[in-house]
């Protein structure tokens, strides 16, 4: 087994340590819109993503309070696979810059050896069923069908995804349909900024969620209604019918930085009914609302401390209305950027 926990209790992989990563890599408005699970779908002729060699992304956003500047690049979670992200400008801001705060929180706990286990026996527990339900008892004959279809096309020979929960052979299902569409599982682009700043010798601060019990928060997750965890697999077999070919057009538009392409795209995020539904517990509800402010907070201290800094947010959370680069024209700072 990996390891997952880093020293000071430090959560190296957030998912499989306290199950409320799921929420906090996708915090944004969740949709509202209800999931027919009999809807009927054509799933249309994918090919791989068609980017290749190197590319520059989209331009950067520069906030300025008085002499102080915080850098912006908006990144995308799903970028073509074949691609070379390589942009000078990015090079040439954070080797200017005295610190890096990269997107997505530093989630931490406190974890002894007895501990751990207990969490890891729990969490097991959390993705599969302990009456040893399967997946075709769990959801409807029309939606189990369509998974199938699905599970046919993008994951053939899988059987222990049917001993998953819902939300977790959704999770897998669309990790296996990221593959089959050329494109990147994870933010790539922010992995790179990292290994960038360190080769600069930036140093790098993240924003930090504490999570005072994670068991507790477990256990919470746990007795989630059936109901909550069968609409989020109905939303992810929805998006893989029918926004494969959107995200594969999202992925070129931020490769070849048309951030314009990228406002006129949909963002219907995968992850917003499940982040939905998991905010509906009361520990993970707080955990969301405070991985949302805690970047926000971060981003404020560090153009307040430093003259030059530089910080990585998804590029639709800053295109959002109510996004960052809106909080600090609200502040009265100069916001100048693409598109």
């Amino acid at each position: 087994m990996r390891k997952t926990w880093g020293a000071r209790g430090r959560c190296r992989r957030p998912l499989l340590c306290c199950c409320v990563s799921l929420a906090l890599a996708g915090v944004a408005q969740a949709s509202q819109t209800p999931v027919d699970p009999a809807a009927p779908e054509q799933i249309a002729p994918l090919q791989e993503v068609d980017v290749l060699g190197e590319e520059p992304g989209p331009g950067l956003w520069k906030v300025t309070r008085g002499d102080h500047v915080l850098w912006l690049l908006g990144t995308l979670d799903h970028v073509p696979r074949r691609m070379t992200w390589h942009s000078r400008a990015v090079e040439a801001a954070l080797g200017s810059s005295q610190v890096l705060l990269p997107s997505g929180e530093a989630v931490s706990a406190r974890l002894g050896p007895i501990l751990l286990v207990r969490l890891y026996v729990q969490w097991r527990g959390v993705q599969r069923d302990p009456d040893h339900t399967r997946l075709r008892d769990w959801l409807p004959a029309p939606l189990y069908a369509r998974f199938e279809a699905l599970k046919a096309r993008y994951d053939p020979g899988d059987r222990h995804i049917e001993e998953l929960r819902p939300p977790f052979a959704a999770l897998r299902l669309y990790r296996r349909a990221l593959d089959a569409a050329g494109l990147t599982r994870t933010n790539e682009i922010d992995h790179s900024v990292q290994s960038m700043a360190a080769h600069l010798h930036v140093p790098t601060e993240r924003a930090r969620v504490r999570v005072p019990d994670p068991l507790g928060t477990l256990k919470q997750v746990r007795a989630l209604s059936p109901g909550a965890e069968v609409n989020c697999l109905a939303t992810t077999v929805q998006r893989l019918e029918s926004d494969l070919p959107v995200m594969q057009r999202r992925a070129r538009a931020w490769a070849v930085g048309d951030v314009g392409a990228l406002r006129a795209l949909p963002y219907p995020d995968q992850l917003e009914a499940c982040v939905t539904e998991l905010s509906a517990v009361p520990s993970v509800a707080a955990l969301v609302a405070q991985g949302n402010q805690a970047w926000m907070d971060a981003a404020e201290a560090a153009l307040e401390q430093h003259r030059v800094s530089f910080a990585t947010a998804p590029i639709y959370q800053l295109l959002d209305s109510h996004g960052p680069l809106a909080h600090f024209r609200a502040e009265g700072d100069q916001v100048n950027g693409p598109g």
